[in-house]
């Protein structure tokens, strides 16, 4: 069974890819011809409010900023753009000139808190290099130490993922290990699982697909060609920043928090005092719709999907965190590890300590 917000994605792809479809094949049936000039309103109409109305409605709405829907009908513009014959968008240059007021506006804000973030570079890598972490992320360091310096915003974790990516994809192959705290257990979760070469896979697939498919796309729109490749290569320094996030970036246990962090995408720091209950899972493959959406799910993904080893509840609401700043409350957590045993009992001690101390107490 998908889950809700699976399902939201699903039907937000097929209805743009309706809406595009329609829009490109309006134009290109010779059959319909002459078209009016006032067929281009109506495309505008769909690109620019239309698409906006179902990416709020299906993916923003109770859980993003309201702030991305001018880059949503910018975005529609652009494809318009591409879209529509010559000629046709002449009466309607106006439209135009107010989405880029309004981009423009937005961007200079976002221009001023990247322009701190540049003035403040140097004392930014010095927080990264002289703070002391308790836990070897390289993401969890920068993000500290950005917010050390800048005001918290969206572009601000947005950054702090970029970053983070640039570094895992590109300057973290001659790393072979973080350098982990005192006091603090590791526990790997991908040597007996096939996920790297899962991501070797698409990795390789991705690379003949963007070669043979940007030929294809650059004979018939050069602009869509260039849009495509770099598309294409922004997904493969993800891959390559996930695979090796994976491998640096273990679970780690220290007694008084358990870090579980998963490749590049999502991150839980969860007290152990916050622990209700840790076992081995007995449960379906499959939840429901409403367990799913409170579930922080650290099973990598693979060939074949494999069931937890633990599920672990904890007594109040933990606030998971993701790639780019997007936040979600969960109130239990689902993982397999390389060692379940060691894992077991190193997490049981720590438990059973908080709860006798609190009994002490």
């Amino acid at each position: 069974m998908f889950t809700l917000r699976k399902t939201r994605w699903l039907s937000f792809g097929v209805l743009l890819l309706f809406i595009l479809a329609s829009n490109v094949l309006i134009y290109r049936f010779d059959a319909l011809a002459p078209l009016p000039k006032e067929v281009a309103l109506g495309s505008l109409i769909d690109l620019i409010i239309l698409l906006p109305l179902i990416t709020y409605f299906l993916i923003l709405r109770k859980r993003h900023s309201l702030k991305y829907l001018p880059l949503v009908a910018l975005a529609g513009y652009a494809m318009a753009l591409l879209i529509i014959p010559d000629g046709f968008l002449a009466p309607y240059s106006f439209v135009s000139y107010i989405l880029l007021i309004g981009e423009g506006t937005f961007i200079m804000v976002e221009l001023y808190i990247a322009l701190k973030i540049i003035t403040k570079l140097p004392s930014i890598i010095k927080s990264f290099r002289t703070a002391p972490s308790y836990i070897p992320s390289f993401s969890y360091r920068m993000e500290q130490a950005l917010r050390q310096h800048v005001a918290p915003s969206r572009l601000l974790d947005v950054i702090s993922s970029e970053i983070t990516m640039l570094y895992y994809s590109l300057f973290s192959w001659r790393t072979k290990q973080h350098q982990v705290p005192l006091n603090t257990q590791t526990f790997t979760y991908h040597k007996k699982t096939s996920a790297i070469a899962f991501y070797i896979m698409v990795a390789h697939g991705l690379v003949l697909e963007s070669v043979g498919f940007h030929f294809l796309l650059h004979s018939w729109n050069e602009a869509i060609a260039i849009i495509s490749l770099l598309l294409n290569l922004y997904t493969l320094l993800f891959l390559l920043a996930e695979m090796r996030a994976i491998t640096l970036c273990p679970f780690m246990m220290t007694d008084e928090h358990l870090y579980l962090q998963v490749g590049i995408r999502k991150q839980l720091i969860v007290p152990i005092d916050e622990i209700k209950s840790f076992h081995y899972y007995d449960g379906p493959e499959k939840l429901s719709k409403n367990e799913s959406s409170h579930l922080f799910d650290a099973v990598l993904t693979d060939f074949t999907r494999e069931k937890p080893t633990f599920e672990i509840e904890f007594h109040t609401p933990q606030e998971a965190v993701s790639m780019y700043g997007f936040k979600k409350k969960i109130t239990k957590a689902h993982l397999r590890v390389d060692e379940p045993e060691a894992f077991f009992q190193s997490l049981n001690k720590y438990v059973q300590e908080v709860n006798d101390r609190q009994m002490n107490s």
